[in-house]
């Protein structure tokens, strides 16, 4: 039985012989010994990630077909929509939105799976909110792909034109070892948006021992041993040179200039300064044999840039600063509060960083947020360049402007200074100019901007319902009053009297961006916030025209009384002297 089983060996490895050569597996040896076969790894099962997508540093794929928008398609964000973000998305998400006129979005996201299905049933799961304006045809969708047959795998596993903001997960069929995506579908035309995040794929598959081609058992065999031989060609399994498993460390030292490593090499290193210390460029030096690059810094560390420095503090905050070639700081971060400052000063009070205030139309409470601050001396003041030519001019608690002109965005858009319906006042003291120009006066009967017209019928008999006075305003400055000795006689009338004969003269509402999305809101103030003084000239300039009326009027009578007077006085002496 024995030399019957040695001859069926022999037979078969005879099969593969050719000139001298044995074939373990082939017909075709290309070796004196030639072992050909499938080996495949085992592995410990359990569940198995194919896409963790959280979109930290995800590039964006898609079929985009989009028009119209300031962003077509979907874009990786930090921020996105509050109309549009879902309530899980943190760090980074996929976002995509038309919240604009004339925006028409019609894009799919793609997202590819990292690793191919070894099994025929995967899990999939992703947070997402889809937010719809209410127009037909607005639509979020989501599939799976099957990128190896192109066709959608399955069904949709989204498919909504309601407001929704959750969590999909759930079991799906897949063909082993196909490539998959999953895809994102949004259509929208002045809508709101959608997003994903936290996008993961798993499935779980069965632990295998693995199958091998190759086998060696010589009663050596462990774990991380390596086949080795000596010098005369006997093979068996050893541990690695350095120890270890399946590493062979390697050791090295070094003695002056000769760098040494294990097992007999060598490298001659050359001389650098000579000494104990040695000198490197762009600023970095060792000391008694220690040079150090990156890691924390114990000690505040300057780089020479010339007559520039560079020094990072390497103990507290850790900021940055460039100094002038006099040692002044002339740009310092500020981590800690995330801004930065520039100039040899202070330009930013840190105790206002972090507070909180109110617009003129009472919005917030909002943060102030320091981000840059410019400082050049508390006596000259700081300039700030705004493009090439304005800037602004900060000294003695004074603002400059030089410029061409200063002026809103748009007509009609802003307003200087402020007493809105919250009750919050926010006043001008004085506005010096040399022509004091109002809206109604670029009108003209040519340009054809006026909506509607007609003759005024205010005049007189409203300007005699006015009742003018002389005051003293109480007004503070800083939170102080002023000595009343010092106070200014000021000519006005009383607000709720004006309101009652000339309501036109009298602000009670305006046009106002309550946010910055600059939509304009009609606001009605729940009591008089000022007068419109300009108002009341043309109701001035009609009484002056009524009064001069009634003045030729009188002259006229007048004339006529004179006339019969005169007629009387003749007709009495004709009579006295006959």
């Amino acid at each position: 039985m024995k030399t019957l089983l040695s001859f069926f060996i022999i037979f078969n490895l005879s099969l593969g012989i050719s000139f001298g050569q044995v074939g373990i597996g082939t017909v075709n040896p290309e070796a004196t010994l030639h072992i050909v076969g499938n080996t495949v790894l085992g592995n410990s099962g359990g569940l198995i990630e194919l896409l963790n997508e959280n979109f930290t540093s995800y590039t964006v794929l898609e079929n985009n077909n989009s028009t119209g928008c300031t962003v077509d398609g979907w874009e990786n964000t930090t921020t996105g929509d509050i109309n549009a973000n879902c309530s899980s998305c943190t760090g980074n998400w996929l976002y995509i939105d038309s919240d604009e006129s004339g925006c028409t979005q019609n894009a799919t996201a793609l997202i590819n799976f990292t690793s191919t299905p070894s099994t025929a049933s995967i899990n999939v799961s992703f947070d997402y909110r889809y937010n719809n304006f209410g127009a037909s045809g607005d639509s979020f969708r989501v599939y799976l792909f099957n990128n190896t047959l192109n066709i959608q795998e399955g069904g949709d596993l989204i498919n909504t034109t309601s407001d929704i903001d959750t969590s999909y997960t759930n079991s799906l069929n897949v063909i082993a070892g196909n490539n998959y995506s999953l895809r994102f579908e949004y259509n929208g035309n002045y809508d709101y948006g959608a997003s994903i995040d936290n996008v993961l794929v798993t499935e779980n598959i069965t632990a295998n021992t693995g199958v091998y081609t190759f086998k060696l058992e010589d009663g050596q065999q462990q774990n991380g041993y390596v086949l080795t031989s000596d010098a005369n060609g006997f093979a068996t399994w050893m541990p690695p040179t350095g120890g270890g498993t399946g590493t062979d460390s390697q050791t090295l030292s070094i003695t002056g200039s000769v760098l040494s490593i294990s097992n007999g090499n060598s490298v001659t290193l050359p001389v650098l300064g000579g000494g104990g210390t040695y000198t490197f460029e762009n600023g970095i030096t060792e000391n008694s044999g220690t040079v150090r690059l990156g890691g924390s810094l114990t000690q505040t560390t300057y780089i020479d840039l010339n007559s520039r420095d560079l020094y990072f503090e390497g103990t507290g905050s850790g900021n940055i600063t460039f100094e002038d070639n006099s040692g002044q700081p002339q740009m310092t971060t500020n981590f800690s509060d995330g801004y930065t400052n520039f100039g040899a000063g202070t330009a930013i009070v840190d105790s206002d960083d972090g507070t909180s205030f109110s617009d003129t139309f009472g919005g917030g409470p909002f943060t102030k947020e320091f981000v840059v601050g410019g400082y050049n001396g508390s006596s000259g003041g700081t300039a700030i360049a705004l493009g090439s030519i304005e800037y602004v001019v900060d000294g003695t608690n004074e603002l400059f402007y030089e410029g061409g002109g200063f002026s809103p965005m748009d007509d009609f858009s802003s307003d200087l200074g402020a007493d809105p319906f919250s009750g919050t006042t926010r006043r001008w003291d004085d506005v010096y100019a040399d022509d004091f120009i109002t809206p109604t006066n670029t009108y003209s009967r040519t340009t054809g901007k006026l909506s509607t017209t007609k003759d005024l019928n205010k005049g007189l008999s409203t300007i005699m319902q006015l009742k003018p006075i002389s005051y003293k305003d109480q007004m503070t400055i800083k939170g102080k009053s002023i000595p009343e000795n010092t106070k200014e006689d000021k000519l006005g009338f009383f607000i709720e009297e004006l309101w009652s004969v000339l309501p036109e003269a009298v602000k009670t509402s305006d046009w106002v961006s309550l946010d910055e999305s600059g939509d304009k809101t009609h606001v009605v103030y729940n009591k008089p916030s000022g007068i419109k003084f300009t108002q009341i000239i043309p109701v001035t300039v009609k009484a002056i025209q009524e009064q001069q009326t009634q003045i030729e009027n009188l002259n006229s009578e007048v004339q006529s009384l004179k006339t019969e007077l005169a007629q009387i006085k003749e007709l009495l002496l004709n009579r006295s002297k006959n």
